[in-house]
């Protein structure tokens, strides 16, 4: 089966409800809401797709998703499903029955950007204390240990350029010579 079969599989079943799709070499690409992961999910595996390379987040500003990038092991073909999630009330269905190794990136993904996975068997921090408040990945995540900077931190940047030109050039020194052992007694000299 190719990519573009497979793909033609998925919009016979799902129609409208994939918002973007397209085939990119021997990766399928498509976009989806949250009430249809699941099953687009089920239908990937069931056409081939037994490996989950990763599951990841992405904060848009305006919307989060979960990123699901797959591999059939049986055919050189990929898929890239993204599922679109909202910010206020981010809940997909866990697919850790599906693929087990979805397990530990789901509750990473919830760990740092705060996605729930329904469904999913243990669910809780995997890499931050429990009591951490907010999602680090996040674009609106606020912590008041962090230094706020300009843009790229140009101000910075030009501060310092115009202090070094008008600054004096350090005088060049030689390196210092290697110690040597004195050959009567076995010691470095000016260490007794």
């Amino acid at each position: 089966m190719t990519p573009d079969e497979i793909l033609e599989q998925l919009r016979q079943k799902f129609g409208d409800a994939l918002s973007e799709t397209e085939v990119k070499g021997a990766e399928v690409r498509l976009t989806t809401a949250a009430e249809n992961g699941r099953q687009v999910c089920e239908l990937l595996r069931d056409l081939g797709f037994e490996y989950l390379n990763c599951l990841s987040g992405a904060d848009w500003t305006t919307h989060l998703e979960v990123v699901y990038d797959l591999s059939s092991l049986r055919h050189p073909h990929k898929a890239h499903l993204r599922v679109r999630v909202g910010r206020d009330h981010p809940v997909v269905r866990s697919v850790s029955d599906l693929w087990r190794a979805a397990d530990w990136h789901e509750r990473e993904c919830f760990d740092l950007f705060g996605v729930r996975f329904d469904g999913h068997p243990d669910h809780r921090r995997i890499l931050l204390p429990e009591d951490w408040v907010g999602y680090p990945l996040r674009k609106d995540y606020a912590d008041e240990r962090l230094v706020p900077y300009t843009d790229y931190g140009m101000e910075e940047k030009v501060a310092k350029t115009e202090a070094a030109k008008g600054a004096p050039k350090a005088a060049k020194v030689a390196p210092p010579k290697p110690l040597s052992k004195n050959n009567s007694t076995g010691e470095i000299p000016g260490t007794a």
